[in-house]
Order: structure tokens, then sequence, then C-alpha cells
């Protein structure tokens, strides 16, 4: 643009349209250099012509229509004023107006401490890293004090230094955009998005050790050399914590401790980490560590999903299944509306099923039963629970409520045909529910299995045999059938058979 002043080629103009287009889509926050082009014009007009003028504000202008017109058309609106009432997306949400203003004065005063004096640093200030506070507060007082000098030193330095009123003008135009101030972040402050703004300190920075150098240069030359060595041992030492997730995230988890988010991210890569091994021992020590910042994270943000979400998996990889299933009830309480805890739930309960914790199998279902009460399969899952904690009345009511469902529920006739014939020796119903069974579904190796195994306590080999190989043909990698070929063909006398069969059970 300003190389244009001084040798006007159009292409200059079309390039530097392009160019603040792209920064544009890159970031929307470049729109704040149509402010920073306007005060820097507002000190040099007198240098150019009303000509270069009018272009260059076309120039960005016309990307600038072009791409609020595209935004608007992606989010549905001009600008998107809509603030959220979730603590992590609103840090403000339960505090009142002047707790508001008072906290982002304090963040202002945040920033400038970070502008000088660059430590601690992190990558996050979600709640509640940041204190609310109110005007009764000294460190808002401090702020405003530091406001109130800065507009001072602009309007002191208009005519006598306009380098420095320049350049506290770019400050405030390039910081407008993330200060709080004009609307809501989504946080209370970032160092990132002091980044643009910092070009307005480093400018007056720079002018004030050019000034100090016309008058001390030895003294200058050595504070500047030391400056830059301890910012640069900063930058180089800070680069190191951007190495992966894991390190990021575990670093500014000591150093952002009151921050819900970070300690939930920390967690939440660990439990991820922990996914990758194969070491049991460094598997469960990732995951206790995990819980620790889920912990943390708990008493920040109570309310907070993820912490449940992600204690409710780390306690399940490490078979904790009450914990596990309590953090996932306290997921569907906090948010009933999406499946995601309510298929935990049903996992935490199979698992449990499985490892013998049927008193956390039996919540679980039981759960999702109260929630989805025409739902045949956890009914079935609860059934299980009950046949196998020998709760028969329970299992067989609860059977008999799947069937009402679905008349025709192959698993549900099969699992009391093997209660009635087990538990009851009452073959009659036991064989009419097995019949049933294989009725309903022909392909259910089980009940196939179990029709075989029936028939075989009642002496029918041949019968038993039949149904035997029809589930062998629909399960031929199961020992157990396999077993049971053999056994039938032993009790029909037919030797080499049987031997083949029971010989290859055992291979």
């Amino acid at each position: 643009m300003l190389s244009y002043h001084n040798k006007p080629k159009i292409y200059k103009l079309f390039l530097s349209g392009f160019i603040f287009f792209i920064a544009l889509l890159s970031k929307e926050n470049a729109l704040t250099w149509i402010g920073v082009w306007l005060f820097w014009l507002i000190f040099t007009h007198k240098s150019f012509s009303k000509k270069y003028i009018i272009n260059s504000f076309v120039v960005l202008l016309i990307p600038a229509a072009l791409f609020l017109f595209i935004r608007s058309q992606v989010l549905g609106a001009f600008l998107y004023t809509d603030v959220p009432k979730e603590l992590l997306n609103n840090p403000f949400v339960d505090s009142t107006k002047s707790q508001e203003i008072a906290t982002v004065l304090f963040t202002w005063l945040v920033y400038f401490k970070l502008l000088i004096f660059p430590h601690p640093l992190t990558h996050d200030y979600y709640p509640k890293q940041i204190p609310i506070l109110n005007f009764g507060d000294f460190r808002v007082w401090l702020a405003i004090i530091m406001v109130l000098a800065i507009i001072y030193i602009l309007i002191k330095s208009w005519k006598k230094n306009p380098i420095i009123a320049f350049a506290i003008l770019m400050f405030i135009a390039n910081f407008s955009m993330v200060s709080n101030l004009l609307f809501n972040v989504g946080t209370f402050m970032n160092e990132r998005f002091v980044f643009s703004a910092s070009a307005g300190f480093t400018l007056v920075a720079g002018w004030l050790f050019t000034k100090w150098g016309e008058r001390s240069p030895k003294w200058a030359m050595y504070v500047l050399i030391a400056i830059l060595a301890l910012y640069g041992v900063k930058t180089v030492s800070r680069s190191f914590a951007w190495k992966d997730n894991l390190t990021l995230f575990t670093t500014d988890a000591k150093t952002s401790n009151n921050s819900a988010k970070v300690q939930v991210s920390a967690a939440e890569v660990l439990i991820k980490e922990s996914e990758k091994t194969n070491n049991p021992n460094k598997k469960e020590k990732m995951l206790v560590e995990a819980l620790k910042y889920l912990q943390r994270g708990g008493e920040i943000y109570p309310n907070y999903y993820g912490v449940y979400d992600l204690g409710g998996k780390a306690h399940f990889y490490l078979k904790n299944y009450n914990l596990s299933l309590e953090n996932y009830l306290t997921c569907a309480k906090l948010n009933p509306n999406i499946p995601t805890p309510y298929n935990n739930v049903y996992a935490v309960g199979v698992n449990a099923l499985n490892d013998s914790v049927y008193d956390v199998a039996q919540r679980a279902f039981k759960f999702l039963i109260n929630k989805y009460p025409d739902s045949t399969n956890y009914l079935f899952q609860l059934a299980l629970v009950y046949k196998t904690t020998m709760q028969i009345d329970s299992a067989i009511l609860t059977l008999n409520k799947i069937i009402e469902k679905d008349n025709c529920h192959a698993d549900a006739y099969n699992q009391l045909g093997e209660i009635y014939a087990r538990y009851l020796a009452n073959n009659k119903a036991a064989e009419q529910y097995l019949l049933k069974a294989v009725q309903c579904n022909p392909t259910n190796s089980a009940a196939l299995e179990n029709l075989g195994v029936f028939y075989g306590m009642q002496g029918r080999s041949l019968d038993a045999l039949n149904y035997f190989k029809q589930a062998y043909k629909l399960n031929p990698n199961s020992k157990n059938i396999m077993q049971n070929i053999g056994l039938a063909y032993k009790n029909l006398g037919i030797i080499d058979s049987a031997n083949y069969y029971l010989q290859k059970a055992q291979q």
C-alpha cells in the first residue's frame, strides 16, 4: 500500500486488497487494521494526496465488505450476538454487569504485566483461572489508573510525540475486538489475543530505546541486550511446552490451576495416551493421574460434563465399574437429551456383568429401563443379571415382559427354556420354549445348542446330534459344540466320529 504512493501501479492496489482479504479469511480480527490505517492517516495525511487516501480505503473496505457478507451467510446473521449461558463459553454467566466490567479491567492489567514480564505463561485462562472481581478490589483500581495513564499519555503525545500517540491507538484498535469490552469473546483472556496489539507496544518500546540510545548509547545497548536475552530465553523455554498436547496440557494445568478446562484437557490427553500403551502399569499410572486432574476440574466447576464423561471412561478402563457408573449417571443428569451417557451406562452394565460385578450391572440396566421402558435389549440384559444371581422369579418375569413386547424374541425364549430345564426341572415347558426360540430364529446357535443339550439329557441322542450339527454350521469354531457333537456320537455308538470331534475340541 505504501509502495503504491511512491510508484502508483494499479496492480499494487489489487495485491493489497487480495492480501487483506486473505488475512480476513485467516482471522476476522484483521478488520481492526482498517482502524490502524485510519489512525496512521490522521497523523500522516498531509504527506498523501486525497486520491491516494480514497483509493487506500476502497482497497480495504471492499475486501472487508465481501468478508462480512460471506461471514453473514455462514452464520446466518451479520453479527452473531447470542451469548451462551454456559460457564466455559461465557465466563461472566453468573456475574453482574458491574463484576463483568471490573474483571475485564483487571484482565487488561494482566495483559500489560505479561507484555513487560511474560511469566508465567499459559494457553488457558478459562474459568475460574481469573477471579471474578468487583470495584472494591484494589487490583481493579490499579487497572483503572493504568488506563487513565495511557489516555493521558495519548493526549499529551498527540502533537509532541505523534509516534507514541499512534502506537497507543494501534494497540487500542487491535486490542478492541478481544478486550471483552465491546462483546464477550467466550473466555476471560488469552495471551495470543494480544499478539497483534503488541505491535503498538513494541513500537513504543523501540522508540523509547532509540531516544535513550541517542543520549546514552552504551547503557541503552547493554540494557537492550539484557532484555533481548531474557526474552529470548523465555521464548525458547516456553516453546518446549508446545512439544505436543500431553506436554502442553499437563504443563499449563499446573500454571492454570484454577482453570477447569485445562484440567479436563490434561486428563483427556492422558486417557488417550493410556489407550495407546500395552504396558498395564503405565496405563494404570496415566489413568490415575488423569483422575487427579478430573477431580480438580470438578472442584472448580462441579457441573462440567467433561469431568464426568472422562471420569467414567478412566474408571471403566480401571474396571472400577461402580465409580464409572456414577460418573455416567451424572452425565445423564447434566445432559439428558443426548444418547452418549446412556450408551456408556450400557457398556458399563455389560462389562460389569461379564466381570461378575452384578450389583453394578443390575443398577445400570434398571436405570436404562426406567429411561427406555420399551427396550427389549435392556430388559434382556437385566434378565441375564437376575438369572446369573439366581433371582429366578425376577428373571422369568423380565423375560416374559420381553415376550409381551416382542412375541418372537428368540433369545428370551432360549433363556426361559434354559431356566425351566436347569433350575425348575420343568422339561415340558423347557422344550416348548427352546423349540419356540429356534422357530423364531433358526440361525440362533445358542438356542440350537441348548436344544441339543436338552435332548441329550433326555437320552434322545439322535435329536441332540441333529441340533448340535445345525449349531456347528453356524458356529464352526465353538469348542463346546464340537465336544457336544462328539458326546452325541459316542452315545450313538459311532466311535470314529465321536473321537474325531472330541479330539478336534481339544486342539
